[in-house]
Order: structure tokens, then C-alpha cells, then sequence
């Protein structure tokens, strides 16, 4: 028999037909056979050939070696056919050459017999049954036979031999016939064991050929193909049983390894297990790989293999079988995705599904778990399912299920209503059917559930709504219709449809509404009629429905279609609106006509907007509806600004008052006015936010503009209180000096000196009292832009010169230096008012003369070049340096303002009425020019002004008026008859001297009708005057009434009329010219300018 290691398909032979199976097998057990013998003859007979030499007989010589010589002969032919056999160790051992060896194994005894004379009593003979027994039972009964027959003969010689006496051993003691006798008989007796070895053999060989068949059979059965490999894991045989079944190129395995096949379809990590396995000498069953076939698909194959060893347990390498399972890993694939469709399906179904035995769980789906409660699959199984049912019910249930248990798979149980209590105690109710299922642990029994918790209750509420509804029909308010969709065929009304239509419902039910005429118009008719076409529904259309009775009301109708029973009908909704139409359109009204803007607000967007607002914030009609709340506002901080501010005072139902900066479409902001509330204060997070929103810009505006007014006014007021309080007292101050004078020079015993003294310091008195109301006029003109300017060329120079004489004197009577400096690029003439010029020059010297005690006062006149202001020679930049006190910055702006100084201490100290500077000021800007300051506490004060004064041509005649004096008697005045209407008489009496020196005739009148009737007289007899001197308020009649009546009779230029009057205010002087007068001069009258005004009325060709 084969051993451990030894090539087990040299038994099975895999694929051969079974007569050669048959013969590899015989041949085989030959094969071994020989082997055994050989390796037996090899050790044994090389001694015996020793053991012959030394026991050899002395004389002996040729027939003496003959026996060693064979055992040498029979062992080195034994080795060399070991090593041949070792070489060729599935070739076949031939019978001749076994025989041949047999016979030379033979040979020896008989040898031995002869040369040692021992003949048949050779104990060696005995060898050759042994050798005939083996012969028969290895070679066959004919190898046998031959052998026996070969021994015969040899045997038949020895007894021939010795009975001629040729070999006759000396102790011989028994008959030849008696040992030839035994030595056929021990060859036959060899030759009958050899039979019955030979027939043991072919029965053991019958047997292991059936069970090699059997195993073959098994083996192809249960497998595709036999492999083995060698020790380096390479691939050695493989076969097939079935040449062509696995659908593998099996050939192309011979010489690899697993890891260098191609498309195994293991991971690297399962790959490096085999390897692991392989190498640790671990057997492997079962392992699936992925192969590619022949025609290149995929194919799946299973291998197993056992590990080899020799006798020695050395390991040999690996064998095993191989089997192609595709179809079963598809069935399995087929199958585990059948079985995860089943448990996908079980785990996903919308139905709880509970599998159980006897009602223990076995397994339950989410919708179960939810069902009864559970959060965890694993806390469900095992549980008692019908625990679960309310009492009653369980047993019934259990009944049920001890029923299905005996059935056969597929066996249904009806489906039938139970009460179920949760985990949590909740009640259920719930259908349940359960059916008899087949599983991989055996048969169960599969519950399905349906849930009728909500059905049932929502019949409940089904019911309970049913009743309900029928009595809110019953009992609403608003008007409820049923009529059919076809016919338009009323088939259920309300109450309320027949108190409002006044209709009752048997006067309706199964007629239309055109029958009963309750339609006002056909027009609303056709508007809900289409509305339900075109949307499937009417929702809130107004109509008009007509009463019983012939009046109309207003109503908003809804209609929906519905199908009931098979009938397809339209439900009407109706509410009347009469009176929140009336109500709706008085505030739709209020919304479009309000004159502030009014908007709601609901989740942080608008919903209503009035015309106002959204014209108010720059949006198009119903654009700003949807916009979200921000974008009326500058930025989104704004905007939230706005809600933590507000917020919570209007989530408490609060109004909210506020002014904030808001934004419009276009990015421009301005100031609104905010005043909300929401809708519903006790209920503030419903309906939403009312905001009246007010553009307060321009009112804010106007309150600061008046406000600063009033400031200025109040400061004003203030000023011209001081200005009053101050300027009464200049005023009274030179007054009184003038009546203490005038008391003065009465008294008879003062001296002429005295006197003249006295009317000198009444003359500075009058002046200074004539130079503040100058003043107050001055200014009076100018607020009242009634102040006009002359333009006219005049010596600058000679302007500063007579400056510089008057001021002169005055400045050196306080200790105090004065000077003029004159640019030399001056021009002589210039173009401009020389009075008004003298006027601030003369305010600025003033001042400055009266707060500088110590130092001087310098005057600086220069030309402005093109570079500073305008072109080269216009302009001219006056300044007055002193050396006074200087002023503070803080009460430098409020110089120029009428009636304020410097502060109270100034005017308290210094005097005056604080018009000067002011008075500078509205000159230079009337005339074109600017004036300020520059100056600091300790460093003295620069008041200049710059004028426009362009130079002028030299006049051909000049003498300067400022220069000329009054004559005593004029020739261009001697003659000339004046009248003069005053009324006061110590006016009259200085106005007849003075007229009366300057040669006139002077005429009087007291009032102006005497005025008229002089003048009328004086025409009459060819003397009419040449002027009239008319005082305006006098009694009777006044200069105005007077010089309007004259003017019926007499032109402007055929008596001029000059108003004389104490009032220097614009409106005396607009109505003086309005009467007709041709001048107007105030009082105290001004004697140069009295005497200019009659030189140009009286001589206007002069």
C-alpha cells in the first residue's frame, strides 16, 4: 500500500477509464513489490556472499566461489535496480526481470547444495518455496508455475545427481526418495501459498479498486478537479474529473503560487491570510475565490486543501480539491438579497409586523416597537405578546395563535379587532391577522397590525363634527347654501339665509336662484360664475342680493365645489357687509386722504400703506407692500435700534412716541415723527404694528429757525433795552447840558465872554445830541433799506486831509499821537459817497480816539492790488491802528451787531449807544465793501474796511464843498421868496433868521390850509414863491393833506416843496414823496445841506 506523502493519484488515477485504473493499480502493487524484494535481497545476500567465502572448504576452488559469487551478483543486481526504480518511480517493474532476479535467488541454494556436496539436504533449498510463494502471489500463478518448474528440475538434478553418486553428503541418514519427497513437497506447498497470496492480493486489489471507485465517484461528485502542490506552494498536478466542467484553464496553475494568479478577487488582506495559513502548514476548507474562466467571465470557485508529510513528518507540499460554486454564490447572493428585500421590507413596512412562537417575540419591526412602546428592538424580543392585549382580549388572542400553531406554513388566522395597552399604559385599538411562516430557526407565526387608535378617533371626531357643524350651520350668523352643481337647485339653506333674503326654506328648497330672483345683478352672477371656472373657487367677492321684499344688501360671498354621494354641489358662504362696507370705505377714505402717513406692519413687513407714506418714502403705488421693515431706514443698526428700543414697550401694548432719521427710496433721509401701537394692545404679538409716520423736517426747521429767532429776538430785545436805557441817557446827558446852558446864559449879570462861553458848550451839546439821532436814523434807514448811496468822483486825499485837521486837534488834547499814511499809488478822484465814507472813517477814529488813553492812532489808506481783491486800482483798504486795550476774541463777533459794545463796563466808562460799528458795517456792505478787525488783549485793535472806490478824472472846476461856507447874504438865494409852514414858533424864528441872512423874502404860515391860501394869493397877484419849506405835522392841516392840494394847481418844477419834519423814519420819507414834496430834511435842520437843497430846487440850471 502506498505511504503518507506518496502520490495518491497514482492510485485514483482521476479521469482514466476503470480497466487501466485496474492495470496502474496491479502495476503499482508490482511495482511496490519489487521495490520490497529489492530492498531486502540488497542488504541480505551481500553477507551471505561474505559468510559463503569464509565457510568454503579447503580444496574448494571453482565450485567453492560459486555461491559467493552469486549473492555478490544477486546483491549488486538488486542495488542497481533500486536506483533504477528510484529514477523511474512510476515506471512499471517488468515480470522478466523480477523473474530473472527470482531465478538467480534461487540459483544459490542450489549452488550451495553442489558445491558443498550437501545435495538435497541443503538446508537452503528450503529458500526456494519461499521465493516460488512470493513469485506466485507478485507475478501471477504462471510466474509461478515457471519458477516451480525452474525448482523442480533443479531439484530433480540434485536427486539424479545423488542417486548416480555424484553428490552424496556424508550424514545423509535419510532415503533420497524420502528428501526429494519433502523438497517437492515444501516447492508445491510454496506454490499453493503463492496461489492463495495471489488470490488475497486480487480480492484486496478488487476491493480497493471498489472502493477507489467509490471515492472517485464521491469525488466527482463533490468536487471539480484535484490539485497538490510542492513545498514552495507551486502548483504540480491538477486535474479534472470531468475534463472541461470547472470552465478554468487549470493547465496555466502549473509552476505558480495562488498570489501570482491573476483575478483571485481577495483582498490584500485576506490574500495575506491564505499566505499565512499556507505557510504555518494550516489546512483550509471552503475558502471562495474569484476566478476568470476560459471564455473570460467571471467564475466562483471553493478549495480546500490538507497539508502533506512523508513517513518522517517532513512536509511535502499541500493537495486538495476545487470546486466551481458560481451558481451557488449567485443562489446565495440571490438569496441574501431576497432575504434583505425581505428584512428591508420588514423593518421598513408602515405596519407594525410581530414575529413570535407560542406569543413570545421573536423579532418586531420599528412600526411594532413604536406600536407598543418600545425604544429598543432587543427589549421587545422575548417579551409575551399577548401581555400587551387588554384582559378578555389576550385570551382570545392565545387561542387564536395555539389554533395556527399546528397548521402548515401559509395558514391565515381572520382578521379580528383588539384592545392593546402599551408599554407606556396607553390604549390602542387595533386589527390584527397572523399567518404561519416558514424561518431559518424553524416555523413562527407573522402578526400583521393595523392601528385604528386614530381611524376610531377621528370617526369619533367625525361624528362629533357632523353634529357640530350641523348646529354651526344651524346657527351661524352668516348665510349657508347648498345647491346643486347641475341644476343650480337649492338644497339646503340656513337660518340666517331667511332672516336676511326673508325667503323661507320651503319657499327655496328645489328652486334656483333665478327662479326666486335673488341675484341684484346679472353682472356679480357672471363674476363668481367665472371666478369658479377660471380658480376652482369664489373667495370674497362683493355682491349685491336682493331681498324678498325688493331691497339690496350688500354681501362677500365665498363658493367652493364638493362631491357628496356621487352629487357634485356648490356651498355658498355669505356675510353681510353693509354696514363694514360703509365702515371699509370711510377708512379707505381716511387712508387715502390723510395728510399723514399711516402704515401696518406684521412679521417685520409691511401690509398696508397708505398713498401718503409710500409718496412719502419715494415708493410707487403698492410697491412697498412686502418689503421687509429695514429699508425705510438708514441701515440695518438702525433698524434694530429701533426694535430694542421700541420693542418691548409695544410687545407690552404701549403707544411709543419717537423722532428718528428715516430714509427714503432714493437714499435721502429725513426726520419723521413716529407714533405706533399695535393692533390688538391687550393681544400686542396679533395683528401687527400701526405707525403714523410724519415727515417733521421742515417743521423742525421752522421751530429751530424760530427758535434761534426768538433767541435773537429776545437778544435783540434785550440789546435794545440796554440800547434805550444807554441811549436815554446820551440823550439826556447832552440835553440837560443844554438847558442848564441855555438857564445860564439868561441870568443878566454874567459877562459877554460868559455867555458866548456858555453858547459855545450849548453848540458841542446840540452837535453831540444831533450826532446820536443821526445815528439812530442811520440805522433806522438801513434796516429799512431805505438808505441810498451817491456816486461821485471826489478828492480822496482832500477827504483825508480835512480827517486828519479835524481829529488832530482832539487826539493831541489826550496826550495822544496821530498820523496818516497815504499810499503813494493812491489816486487823487475816485468814484464813490464821500459822506459815508467820512461817516465810517470818522466812527472808527471816534472809537478809537475815545478807548486809547495813551500811545496814538495812525490812519492807513493803501491801494489793493489786482492779486488781493478785483483789478488793480478799484479797491481801497482803510485801517485805524490804536494803541488801546484790545479786544478778546470772544467779543470780537459781537462788535459789528447794532447796539452791543465791547461789554458793559465799556459803556459804562466810555458812553455811547454801540450803533457805530454797526452802522460801519452796513455801509461798507452797501457799498460793495467789507469791514473787521484785528486785534488781542495789551496789543491794541486794527478796525479796516475794504471799499470799491475806482479811481475817477479830476472834475474841470473844483471847489470842495466841504470847504465852502455859507455867505452871509448868497446871490443865487438874494430875492428868492420862500414860505414856511411851521407851526412850532422857535423852529420858525431860527428858520426866518436863517433864510433872511441868505436874502431871501421869507413868508410864514402856521398851518398848511394857511400854507395853501399864501401860496394861492401870492400866484394870484404875479408874485408866487419860488420854494416852500413844509413842516409835516402841524394843526389843521398837515404838510402832506397841503402839499396834495397844492399839487392840483402847481408842477414840481413850478413850486418846489421840501417836507421838513422831526421824524427821520423811511415811512416819513416814502410818504413825503408820495404827497408830491421834491426833498425831504429832518430836524434839527442841517444849515449847509438846507442851503444846497434851496440852491438846486431854486436854481436847477445852476
Amino acid at each position: 500500500m502506498p505511504r503518507s506523502g506518496d502520490d495518491i493519484s497514482s492510485l485514483v488515477g482521476h479521469g482514466a477509464p476503470l480497466e487501466q485504473q485496474q492495470l496502474r493499480l496491479t502495476t503499482s502493487m508490482r511495482w511496490h513489490a519489487a521495490r520490497v524484494f529489492l530492498l531486502a535481497c540488497a542488504p541480505v545476500f551481500l553477507p551471505v556472499a561474505v559468510l559463503l567465502s569464509f565457510t568454503r572448504q579447503p580444496g574448494e576452488w571453482l565450485d567453492g566461489w560459486v555461491p559467493p559469487a552469486l549473492s555478490v551478483l544477486v546483491s549488486v543486481l538488486a542495488v542497481l535496480r533500486l536506483m533504477f526504480l528510484s529514477r523511474n518511480p512510476r515506471g512499471e517493474a517488468r515480470p522478466v526481470m523480477a523473474l530473472g532476479m527470482m531465478v538467480l535467488v534461487m540459483a544459490l541454494p542450489v549452488s550451495v547444495a553442489i558445491s558443498r556436496d550437501l545435495g538435497l539436504w541443503a538446508l537452503s533449498l528450503a529458500i526456494i518455496g519461499i521465493i516460488v510463494t512470493f513469485a506466485t502471489g507478485m507475478l501471477g500463478l504462471r510466474a509461478g508455475a515457471l519458477l516451480a518448474t525452474l525448482a523442480g528440475l533443479a531439484l530433480g538434478g540434485l536427486s539424479v545427481a545423488e542417486a548416480m553418486g555424484w553428490a552424496t553428503h556424508p550424514l545423509a541418514m535419510n532415503s533420497l526418495m524420502l528428501r526429494t519427497t519433502v523438497q517437492f513437497c515444501l516447492l508445491g506447498a510454496g506454490l499453493i501459498a503463492g496461489f492463495g497470496l495471489l488470490k488475497m492480493v486480487q480480492r484486496s486489489l478488487a476491493e480497493a479498486e471498489e472502493r477507489t471507485a467509490r471515492f472517485r465517484g464521491l469525488l466527482g461528485m463533490a468536487v471539480d478537479w484535484y490539485w497538490e502542490m510542492d513545498r514552495e506552494f507551486r502548483f504540480t498536478h491538477v486535474a479534472e474529473e470531468r475534463p472541461g466542467s470547472s470552465g478554468l484553464d487549470l493547465a496555466a496553475r502549473i509552476g505558480k503560487t495562488p498570489w501570482e494568479l491573476d483575478g483571485m478577487g481577495l483582498t490584500d488582506d485576506e490574500l495575506d491570510a491564505h499566505r499565512a495559513d499556507l505557510e504555518s502548514h494550516r489546512p483550509f476548507h471552503g475558502m471562495v475565490a474569484r476566478r476568470l474562466g476560459a471564455d473570460g467571465s467571471p467564475r466562483w470557485v471553493s478549495v480546500s486543501g490538507e497539508p502533506r508529510f512523508d513517513s518522517q513528518g517532513n512536509f511535502r507540499g499541500y493537495w486538495g480539491v476545487g470546486r466551481d460554486v458560481t451558481h451557488e454564490v449567485a443562489a446565495e447572493q440571490s438569496l441574501l438579497a431576497t432575504e434583505t428585500r425581505y428584512r428591508e421590507l420588514f423593518r421598513r413596512s408602515p405596519s407594525p409586523l410581530v414575529l413570535h412562537r407560542w406569543g413570545r417575540v421573536v423579532d418586531a419591526n420599528p412600526a411594532a416597537m413604536a406600536m407598543f412602546g418600545y425604544a429598543q428592538r432587543s427589549s421587545m424580543i422575548g417579551q409575551d405578546l399577548f401581555s400587551h392585549y387588554e384582559p378578555g382580549d389576550d385570551e382570545v388572542a392565545r387561542q387564536q395563535a395555539a389554533r395556527l400553531e399546528g397548521l402548515a406554513p401559509g395558514a391565515m388566522q381572520p382578521m379580528a379587532e383588539y384592545q392593546l395597552r402599551t408599554l407606556s399604559r396607553r390604549r390602542r385599538l387595533v386589527q390584527a391577522t397572523s399567518v404561519r411562516v416558514e424561518t431559518a430557526s424553524g416555523p413562527a407565526t407573522l402578526t400583521f397590525f393595523t392601528d385604528q387608535t386614530e381611524q376610531s378617533r377621528a370617526q369619533d371626531a367625525l361624528r362629533r363634527s357632523e353634529g357640530l357643524l350641523s348646529h354651526l350651520v344651524a346657527t351661524s350668523p352668516d348665510v349657508i347654501t347648498l345647491t346643486e352643481a347641475e341644476t343650480g337647485r337649492y338644497a339646503m339653506v340656513n337660518k340666517a339665509f331667511e332672516a336676511l333674503s326673508g325667503w323661507s326654506s320651503t319657499e327655496v328648497l328645489g328652486r334656483t336662484a333665478d327662479e326666486i330672483g335673488i341675484w341684484h345683478n346679472t353682472t356679480d352672477r357672471a363674476i363668481v360664475r367665472d371666478t369658479i371656472r377660471r380658480d376652482g373657487v369664489a373667495n370674497n367677492i362683493p355682491i349685491s342680493f336682493r331681498r324678498k321684499d325688493g331691497s339690496a344688501v350688500s354681501m362677500l360671498v365665498s363658493v367652493a365645489p364638493f362631491e357628496m354621494d356621487g352629487q357634485n354641489y356648490l356651498v355658498l358662504y355669505a356675510r353681510d357687509v353693509s354696514e363694514s362696507e360703509r365702515t371699509r370705505l370711510v377708512h379707505g377714505a381716511i387712508l387715502e386722504n390723510a395728510s399723514i402717513g399711516i402704515t401696518l406692519t406684521r412679521d417685520q413687513q409691511f401690509v398696508l400703506a397708505n398713498p401718503r407714506v409710500e409718496k412719502m418714502f419715494g415708493w410707487e403705488r403698492g410697491a412697498l407692500i412686502g418689503q421687509h421693515g429695514s429699508v425705510v431706514w438708514p441701515s440695518v443698526e438702525d433698524w434694530q435700534s429701533v426694535g430694542r428700543e421700541l420693542g418691548p414697550q409695544l410687545a407690552a401694548g404701549q403707544q411709543v412716541e419717537s423722532e428718528r432719521i428715516m430714509r427714503r427710496r432714493d437714499g435721502s433721509t429725513f426726520l419723521a415723527r413716529l407714533l405706533a401701537q399695535a393692533v390688538d394692545p391687550a393681544h400686542p404679538s396679533r395683528g401687527g404694528t400701526i405707525w403714523i409716520i410724519e415727515d417733521v423736517t421742515e417743521r423742525r426747521r421752522v421751530e429751530d429757525q424760530l427758535a434761534q429767532a426768538k433767541d435773537e429776538a429776545q437778544a435783540a430785545s434785550r440789546a435794545k433795552s440796554a440800547f434805550l436805557a444807554n441811549t436815554s441817557h446820551e440823550i439826556r446827558t447832552p440835553l440837560n447840558g443844554l438847558l442848564g446852558l441855555g438857564r445860564l446864559a439868561q441870568q443878566p449879570d454874567i459877562t459877554d465872554a460868559q455867555r458866548r462861553d456858555y453858547l459855545n458848550q450849548m453848540m458841542d451839546s446840540a452837535e453831540s445830541l444831533s450826532g446820536l439821532i443821526s445815528d439812530i436814523l442811520d440805522l433806522s434807514k438801513i434796516e429799512a433799506g431805505r438808505l441810498t448811496l451817491e456816486t461821485q468822483p471826489f478828492s480822496l486825499r482832500e477827504l483825508l486831509a480835512s480827517i486828519r485837521l479835524a481829529y488832530l486837534t482832539l487826539a493831541q488834547a489826550r496826550g495822544l499821537t496821530f498820523a496818516v499814511e497815504i499810499d503813494p499809488a493812491l489816486p487823487h478822484w475816485v468814484f464813490g459817497d464821500p459822506l459815508r465814507t467820512r461817516q465810517i472813517l470818522s466812527n472808527y477814529l471816534t472809537n478809537a480816539l475815545k478807548f486809547t488813553e495813551q500811545g496814538g492812532v495812525t490812519v492807513s489808506v493803501r491801494l489793493l492790488t489786482a492779486n488781493a481783491r478785483g483789478s488793480a486800482g478799484e479797491w481801497v483798504r482803510i485801517e485805524v491802528r490804536d494803541t488801546g486795550p484790545g479786544i478778546a476774541a470772544e467779543q470780537q463777533a459781537r462788535l459789528f451787531q447794532p447796539f452791543t459794545q465791547a461789554d458793559e463796563s465799556t459803556t459804562r466808562r466810555f458812553g455811547g449807544t454801540g450803533l457805530g460799528l454797526s452802522i460801519c458795517r452796513e455801509l461798507a456792505s452797501l457799498m460793495g465793501g467789507e469791514v473787521g478787525l484785528i486785534s488781542a488783549p495789551g496789543q491794541g485793535s486794527t478796525f479796516w474796511a475794504e471799499l470799491p472806490l475806482p479811481a475817477a478824472p479830476a472834475p474841470l472846476a473844483h471847489q470842495p464843498r466841504e470847504a465852502r461856507a455859507s455867505p452871509a447874504v448868497d446871490e443865487a438865494l438874494h430875492g428868492r421868496r420862500v414860505l414856511i409852514a411851521e407851526d412850532h414858533p422857535v423852529n420858525m424864528l431860527i428858520a426866518v433868521a436863517q433864510l433872511e441872512q441868505w436874502g431871501m423874502e421869507v413868508a410864514q404860515a402856521s398851518d398848511g390850509r394857511q400854507a395853501i391860501e399864501a401860496v394861492l394869493a401870492a400866484a394870484s397877484v404875479g408874485k408866487p414863491f419860488d420854494i416852500v419849506l413844509m413842516d409835516v405835522q402841524m394843526p389843521v392841516m398837515g404838510g402832506h393833506d397841503a402839499t396834495r392840494e397844492l399839487r392840483r394847481h402847481f408842477s414840481a418844477e413850478q413850486l418846489p416843496i421840501v417836507a421838513l419834519t422831526a421824524a427821520a423814519l423811511v415811512s416819513e420819507r416814502d410818504d413825503a414823496f408820495a404827497a408830491g414834496m421834491n426833498d425831504f430834511l429832518t430836524k434839527p435842520i442841517d444849515t449847509p445841506k438846507l442851503h444846497q437843497t434851496l440852491l438846486r430846487l431854486t436854481n436847477p440850471k445852476r
